[in-house]
């Protein structure tokens, strides 16, 4: 009866179903859990803030540190500047250190050349200290030189206005026009207070102590700590040389100078993430210690959590890959530190290293990686906790009325006629009935079983096997699935021993205890892999439950390829290329390495005329050419639309660039065969840095190969070119000013200066419209047109001058401030001719000011005759004038003006300059004054910037006149000072 009992019809019924519920959670939880999903998420989400950091490291070394090595490594002007000196003073080096007057003529000669470099730089400070005495009454151990001070650093000032000298000779400061500082000092005390003069002293004693010669500045360059020049003055880190000259003689030291303000700005202007979550600090570290002293930062968590942390101390996770932290409050952090590259110091000034560290909460950043495993917890527990109530109630509802029936049915066992047939009771008359139909029920309850295995999303196949039985219960669907033919019933017995053969035939040789397998079967229908789980949390008993997954497998083998390979190419993409190259970077031992840039040669061509179709074929082609690469070990990925990427390794240079030119070689077999018949050679340029001679990192490896493809596209195409680092320092901006310069043409939006442009009476005859281009990669209007040059938009250049030009100017008109007569001198680029539908645009938006408008040909185009007709019939359609700019410079000499005939020729301010001095400048202007009058040309003199140079011109008949003397370029139109209108009219009574 106990027996009976424990086998009551809700266990029965309700059991195995529970049984199933909760299988099947489990395996949902295994699969979501455990299964490397959760791993890659989190290792994902910490790889973000990594890569953050690195970007926003290398943005900030490219402003500031790269920046200021690239200026330094430019300095070694001054020892022949110096040199020069001492030959014409008849001076031997020594002197320097004693003749104070020798210090002030080589100070004045250096500090013309250090503005520029100054206001070239994003610097805020430039210095020189000599190893010899300021002034002749100046204390003994005051070390001559200068501290000039920009407080407008990178903005576009032609003048000194922005200067302050913090350090210097009062005469020179007055020669350049720059004020004093309110710190001002006369020279440089070596007695500095806090370690003030270190920044000059270390450089300086370093290179005397190892007996430096000149080639070896850069191996004594010192980068200091944060500290101020004077007590109250800003906090600010300096970058020194010394200055050595050709003999060894280490006479001073040569530096610059930023603001910890202005690093902090540079700084977030540099990281990548907009994310209020992370934020950033530079710092400094001893090297092999985990904490840093903190010099600026961006971020306004880092003010809220660490503004009064003096140190910041960090651990290492090495198994996450990430460094974390507590903040004072205890708030968890994740860490991300990453090296400064400071060339230069090789362990001279101590083992401390400058580290940039992004930082960001462990719950921000990890936010989307719990709340998925808290959501995939809740929907698991849910469902199953309210599975097991309502089987629970279920179970007691259906069971609790039968079991006071068999409670009473068991009191009256033994009777041979039940007395319940005599009461007449309707539920006792229904017993009979049920007795009668309990194998039928038993039946019918395990065909409903069947029935939901059979039926479930998840096709699933079970058996059970009880040792004392020595026969196994399959279901039907369990022969369907592995293949062992097809039963009439929904399930079957076998025996053991017609079970196990089968069983192994299936999964191999296994034994019927716990376990998990999977396994691909091959079939009629092709490939399907089936999961089999034993289960003996019974005992005696082994339940095996076989699912097919070949879905879930199909979906995750993809879910892999997609994630690791191009779709169209079948080659890593630009994620698993990076994680297999930084890898094998860090593998290479004594070998050599190359980063190899390939683009595409006329695949816009062919999208244009053939279709994208084509195009994609192409590109397969390509692909499948570069994997002759991987017979040499090389891995290969398509970077991004046109662009792919190679690394391979090799025991030295000339054996990867044999394996690149057997590549090329390879390549002109291989054609694309259109539908037409014709077919289209592979061409492809590419540009290829070295490791480690070039660089050690992926990134550096990476951008210095593709500046390399970047040349090779915009000259040579069809070649692989070598990087060079001098054509990098000096073209780097035709790489990184790229997207500026896109964005500026498709906006068609720029700035414009007005320069007015006067008569010999003193009024506004005109003003030049001179483009002002607000670019953070771009220096000066120059690198603007070699740019646009390289890229073969100087007909877009053309057409954005034009009416960005016209556009600010009529603003000006339509606020009164320019003139009704008054001329607009536009530049127009001498190679380039506007469109008729560029000139339709024109007229329809600014036909009231075409009549006023001078075309300026620039000097830094040739130009064809043309091209020269056709600005001449603008012109004369509109009612305006032509003239030739820079003239005695480039390509517009005297040719041009017999060509052109201009009603304007504008002497360039190279022949200008301290005119009413040079012989041989007053021959050229008076050559062209006879040849101007003679042909009814004006002249106008450019740059004209001091009040002698203007009378000589006025008395020789110069009709126009602009330069800084006159007025500088401002942003609006501005009136004419009035001392300068009475200087000219004085000049021009005279004349």
């Amino acid at each position: 009866m106990k027996k009976k009992r424990s086998e009551s019809i809700r266990t029965q019924l309700l059991g195995p179903l529970l049984i199933l519920l909760v299988l099947q959670a489990a395996i949902i939880a295994g699969t979501v859990l455990f299964g490397g999903v959760s791993a890659k998420l989190k290792k994902n989400e910490i790889n973000i803030l990594t890569e953050n950091t690195n970007n926003t490291k290398l943005g900030f070394e490219k402003e500031t540190i790269h920046h200021w090595v690239m200026m330094l490594n430019n300095s070694g002007f001054m020892s022949d500047e110096i040199n020069e000196i001492l030959k014409k003073e008849k001076q031997e080096p020594e002197a320097i250190s004693t003749d104070y007057d020798l210090n002030s003529l080589i100070v004045d000669k250096i500090m013309e050349k250090s503005i520029e470099m100054l206001h070239l730089s994003n610097a805020t400070g430039v210095f020189l200290v000599l190893n010899g005495p300021a002034a002749v009454k100046s204390p003994a151990e005051m070390r001559a030189g200068f501290y000039i001070r920009n407080s407008n650093p990178g903005g576009y000032v032609n003048d000194n206005s922005s200067l302050l000298m913090e350090r210097g000779l009062p005469s020179l400061a007055e020669k350049y026009n720059i004020p004093l500082d309110s710190f001002w000092e006369l020279g440089f005390l070596d007695a500095g207070a806090m370690g003030t003069a270190d920044f000059y002293q270390k450089p300086f004693a370093a290179a005397l102590q190892n007996r430096g010669e000149k080639k070896d500045t850069m191996r004594y360059a010192y980068l200091s700590s944060p500290f101020r020049l004077s007590p109250k003055d800003l906090q600010i880190i300096t970058y020194s040389v010394p200055i050595i000259l050709e003999d060894g003689t280490v006479v001073g030291v040569y530096g610059l100078e930023m603001t910890v303000n202005q690093m902090e700005q540079i700084l977030g202007q540099e990281q990548v993430s907009g994310s209020f979550n992370e934020c950033w600090f530079l710092g400094i570290r001893e090297k092999r210690t985990n904490s840093i002293v903190p010099v600026a930062q961006s971020g306004y968590l880092y003010n809220q959590y660490f503004n009064e942390s003096a140190t910041i101390d960090y651990k290492d996770n090495l198994k996450e890959n990430i460094s974390s932290l507590i903040s004072p409050e205890g708030t968890k952090w994740y860490a991300s530190v990453s090296i400064l590259e400071t060339p230069g110091t090789d362990g001279l000034y101590g083992e401390y290293e400058w580290v940039i560290a992004g930082m960001a909460r462990q719950k921000d950043l990890l936010s989307f990686y719990n709340a998925l495993r808290r959501m995939l917890l809740s929907s698991m527990l849910v469902p199953l906790i309210f599975s097991l109530l309502g089987a629970y109630i279920i179970g007691k509802i259906v069971t609790e009325p039968i079991r006071r029936l068999v409670e009473e049915l068991r009191n009256k066992s033994g009777s041979r006629i039940l007395s319940l047939e005599r009461v007449h009771v309707k539920e006792i008359d229904e017993l009979t009935e049920t007795i009668e139909m309990l194998n039928r029920d038993v039946d019918r309850a395990s065909f409903k079983m069947s029935g939901i295995l059979e039926h479930a999303n998840v096709l699933v196949g079970v058996f059970e096997y009880e040792e004392d039985q020595k026969r196994v219960f399959c279901s039907r669907s369990l022969f369907e699935m592995l293949g062992w033919g097809k039963i009439k019933e929904s399930y079957c017995y076998i025996s053991i021993k017609e079970f196990m053969p089968l069983l192994n035939q299936a999964f191999g040789e296994i034994e019927l205890k716990g376990d998990k397998i999977l396994k691909c079967l091959e079939g009629p229908k092709g490939i399907k892999w089936i999961e089999i789980i034993l289960d003996e949390s019974k005992k005696g008993t082994v339940l095996g439950i076989c699912t097919d997954v070949t879905i879930n497998v199909e979906e995750k083998e993809k879910l892999e390829r997609e994630r690791n390979l191009d779709l169209l190419t079948e080659i890593y993409n630009r994620r698993a290329f990076r994680e297999k190259a930084e890898a094998a970077i860090e593998g290479i031992g004594n070998e050599v390495a190359a980063v190899i840039m390939w683009d595409l040669d006329n695949l816009k061509y062919i999208n244009d005329t053939y279709g994208h179709d084509e195009g994609d074929r192409y590109i397969v082609l390509f692909a499948n050419c570069l994997k002759k690469f991987l017979e040499k070990g090389g891995i290969i990925s398509r970077y991004s639309g046109d662009e792919f990427v190679v690394l391979i390794k090799g025991s030295k240079k000339e054996e990867i660039r044999k394996t690149v030119r057997d590549f090329m070689k390879h390549l002109r077999i291989f054609t694309l065969k259109m539908e037409s018949g014709y077919q289209f050679p592979i061409r492809v340029s590419g540009g290829l840095s070295w490791y480690p001679d070039d660089a050690r990192d992926f990134d550096a490896l990476f951008n210095y190969a593709d500046f390399a493809m970047y040349m090779v596209k915009h000259s040579v195409k069809g070649v692989v070119k070598e990087f060079d680092i001098s054509e990098f320092k000096h073209n780097s901006y035709m790489l990184t000013g790229s997207e500026e310069l896109n964005r500026m043409l498709d906006k068609k939006e720029v700035r414009f200066a007005f320069q007015p442009i006067a008569t010999r009476e003193g009024t506004i005859y005109g003003y030049e419209l001179l483009m002002r281009p607000e670019f953070s990669n771009i220096k000066g209007i120059s690198e603007v047109l070699n740019l646009t040059r390289a890229q073969a938009k100087l007909p877009q250049m053309e057409i954005l001058t034009w009416i960005a030009g016209l556009r600010a100017a009529k603003a000006e008109a339509e606020a009164g401030q320019l003139g009704k007569d008054e001329k607009l001198f536009i530049n127009s680029i001498a190679s380039v001719c506007l469109t008729k539908e560029g000139i339709k645009e024109l007229e329809e938006h600014y036909g009231e000011l075409l009549s006023r408008v001078v075309i300026e040909l620039t000097e830094g185009e040739p130009a064809s005759q043309t091209f020269m007709q056709c600005k001449k019939d603008m012109a004369s359609q509109w009612g305006g004038l032509t003239a030739i700019d820079d003239f005695g410079t480039g390509y517009n000499s005297e040719a041009i003006l017999l060509h052109m005939r201009p009603d304007i020729v504008k002497m360039d301010m190279s022949l200008i300059r301290r005119i009413h001095e040079d012989p041989n400048r007053q021959i050229i202007l008076k050559n062209l004054m006879g040849f101007a009058e003679k042909n009814s040309i004006r002249v106008l003199a450019e740059g004209v910037e001091t009040a002698e140079e203007l009378e000589f011109l006025m008395s020789f008949g110069v009709d126009f006149f602009q330069g800084y003397y006159i007025a500088r370029p401002q942003m609006e139109i501005r009136p004419l000072d009035p001392y300068i209108v009475k200087k000219m009219q004085e000049f021009s009574g005279k004349a």
